[in-house]
């Protein structure tokens, strides 16, 4: 993918809306960049940002500039039902990690 036009048009928002991440799968991709150590250090955004990443390696996007963006725009764009479900799945995380 060149261009983010084309990245946007190809992604799908079924495998981004909510997130569908693993309690493991967070931790490992999370504890690669900063320690995972309150609930405040990853948030419903960062588990978004995660799946678009996710999302746009399976089309062969790996420029992070672009991967950027392309959540930027897709969060800006998104409804408020797709970011209830996404901070939701947050608190279901967490509650699962620390109970």
């Amino acid at each position: 993918m060149n261009n983010l036009n084309d990245l946007l048009a190809n992604i799908n928002r079924t495998l981004i809306f909510p997130p569908l991440l693993s309690i493991e799968e967070v931790t490992l991709l999370y504890n690669t960049k900063r320690p995972f150590r309150s609930h405040k250090n990853c948030h419903g955004y960062m588990l978004f940002r995660i799946s678009v990443a996710r999302e746009c390696r399976r089309l062969d996007e790996n420029n992070k500039t672009i991967i950027a963006e392309a959540a930027s725009h897709l969060w800006k764009n998104s409804t408020r039902q797709e970011k209830r479900e996404t901070f939701s799945q947050q608190f279901l995380l967490f509650s699962k990690r620390y109970s």
